[in-house]
């Protein structure tokens, strides 16, 4: 039990924000003794308590409502939240942005969900056709039945250099649902999709 000298230094507004939004209950790691803040919205995993800061970030941005998973039920991490101030939810992952009524999805934006088998091969070729990884683009590709086998070269830009000029070949398997393609938040339901496609596409 840690003495009240070396716990973690929570801010008033942090400590509010996680009241509101949480409860504090057992780990669910098996072998964890720890205590976690769980969403009240779905019982998702928020941040474990001593780590409180680490969720600073949602303060600063004005995310206070709403914090929840992608509503999967499969009881991951909370990674949406609404900011009633600015009426955007935003979503994150290894990223984070905020979607409000107006905000459009493009291809190529995170967060784009294929609406068409088609939609899907093309964004995937994109993708691994990247001047990031590939040499030339995509040098081949494969329709099989549940996917797309894509073979590209390595280019000298790869941090791993024992990659560098080598044949990589993918898999990438067909959504099980297709999204909504190219579209544009018209109500703030819409704005929380994006959000959840946002993050889904980070995580």
């Amino acid at each position: 039990m840690k003495s009240k000298n070396n716990e973690v230094k929570v801010s008033k507004a942090l400590r509010e924000l996680i009241n509101a939004n949480t409860v504090i209950g057992d780990s669910r790691i098996p072998d964890d003794n720890g205590k976690i803040y769980y969403s009240k919205v779905d019982g998702s995993y928020f941040t474990r308590v001593g780590l409180e800061n680490d969720k600073k970030f949602l303060l600063d941005l004005g995310i206070t409502e709403q914090i929840q998973s992608l509503g999967n039920g499969d009881g991951s991490c909370s990674c949406i939240g609404f900011n009633p101030i600015s009426q955007k939810w935003y979503g994150w992952a290894r990223g984070i942005y905020g979607f409000g009524i107006g905000s459009e999805i493009l291809k190529g934006h995170c967060g784009f969900q294929p609406s068409t088998k088609e939609e899907f091969i093309e964004s995937e070729l994109e993708f691994w056709g990247d001047s990031n990884y590939s040499v030339n683009g995509v040098v081949d590709f494969v329709e099989k039945k549940n996917g797309i086998e894509i073979t590209f070269i390595y280019n000298n830009l790869v941090p791993n250099e024992k990659l560098r000029g080598t044949l990589y070949k993918h898999f990438s398997e067909y959504p099980k649902k297709y999204g909504k393609g190219e579209w544009k938040a018209n109500t703030l339901e819409d704005a929380k999709q994006m959000a959840i496609d946002f993050a889904d596409s980070l995580s």
